[in-house]
């Protein structure tokens, strides 16, 4: 018996190490790039050793996220049939946060299975489908309309998306919960604002039109990004994509990350009107699914400090932070402080709508939720 509760714990110990290693190299690396063999020598055991506990980068993927779902939800359970014994979304956040490891492999994950044809693009929605429902549930209590109701639901779970987001590439700069608190009280004290009508389709059709080498090498990449993430991502893979000769290709971008550095460019350029925050945030409808996807994916995926994206995508979204706050502030009646954390909500609303209306393009009115949203004011103290 001595020996068999030797060998469980030895096994029990090396599955632990397999996760942590799992975890740290699908937050740096990419779930798509990272491979067995990755995982095995991070773990310190050979590949034979690996797949004696786990067959497939899924089964990982699997036991990983339930082994977050333990610690993340280790209080006492909540029967979902009690809804008045539901946290509210601050108090999820704070779980969240309190649980090591867990919101940096949201993200990561959120960006890189916006692609159908990733391993985890079903169980990411239906991660949030059931989300979705439960808070549907809980604010219909408020007496909305169910359309409404629907809505202001997306706007809280896109937000919340977003605002994680924004809290990796700003740490300490981002209170997720105080943001999602005022959302709450917002609607528990003003109603559910009514729905407005439905919009038409946003994105642009998928047509290409530069055929120069440059713009076929640089939609090649994105859509490429969008499948597989940056480390994911060969340049013989975008060649062939682009149908260029790989000279050709390394003449546009000699290298790996130039080519990158010229599709974060072409991604992340300014809308004309790039101090509107409305003009910018309608300025989605032109574009392609493909081009949200490609940024969203490396937006997710650049949170890593030691992405090459990162600096790039850490000033962008900045930018948009600053521009946002000054047009509340300019009117005199926010104060800087909150016109700050009021802009955050915004910018966070559109990125975490863009990544909803990727996981279900047909029940998601991406204009609706962004255009449409009544910003919770800052709660006093």
């Amino acid at each position: 018996m001595a020996i068999k509760r030797g060998s469980y714990r030895t096994g029990r110990e090396r599955v632990e190490r397999i996760l942590d290693a799992s975890h740290e190299l699908f937050i740096s690396t990419g779930y798509r790039a990272t491979s067995l063999r990755d995982i095995a020598a991070a773990s310190g055991i050979s590949h034979p050793s690996l797949l004696r506990h786990f067959s497939s980068k899924a089964e990982i993927l699997t036991a990983l996220v339930d082994r977050l779902d333990r610690a993340r939800y280790g209080w006492p359970a909540v029967d979902p049939a009690r809804l008045d014994q539901l946290p509210t979304a601050a108090e999820a956040a704070r779980r969240n946060e309190a649980t090591p490891g867990w919101i940096p492999l949201f993200t990561a994950l959120l960006g890189e299975a916006t692609s159908p044809e990733h391993p985890g693009h079903e169980l990411m929605r239906r991660r949030l489908a059931v989300g979705t429902r439960v808070a549907v549930r809980a604010l219909g209590l408020l007496g909305g309309d169910p359309r409404s109701t629907a809505l202001a639901v997306r706007r809280l779970g896109a937000a919340w998306d977003g605002l994680q987001v924004l809290s990796l590439y700003f740490p300490g700069r981002i209170d997720i919960p105080a943001r999602l608190a005022e959302y709450e009280h917002d609607l528990r004290t003003n109603g559910i604002p009514p729905a407005p009508s439905p919009s038409a389709p946003l994105h642009a059709p998928d047509v290409p039109s530069d055929p120069s080498p440059r713009a076929r090498a640089v939609e090649a990449a994105a859509r490429l990004y969008a499948r597989r993430g940056y480390y994911g991502t060969s340049m013989q893979a975008v060649a062939d994509q682009a149908g260029l000769t790989k000279a050709a290709l390394v003449h546009v971008a000699p290298t790996k990350q130039a080519l990158l550095d010229l599709v974060v460019t072409e991604l992340t350029a300014p809308a004309p009107n790039d101090d509107d925050p409305a003009e910018r945030l309608l300025a989605l409808r032109s574009r392609p699914r493909w081009q949200d996807a490609a940024e969203v994916v490396l937006m997710c995926e650049a949170t890593v400090p030691s992405h090459p994206a990162h600096p790039r995508m850490a000033a962008r979204l900045d930018r948009n932070i600053t521009a946002t706050a000054h047009e509340l502030a300019a009117n005199g009646q926010l104060t800087p402080d909150a016109a700050t954390t009021t802009a955050q909500w915004l910018v966070a609303l559109a990125l975490g709508a863009v990544i909803a209306h990727l996981y279900d393009p047909d029940d998601v009115d991406l204009e609706a939720v962004i255009t449409g949203a009544r910003p919770p004011r800052p709660l006093t103290p």
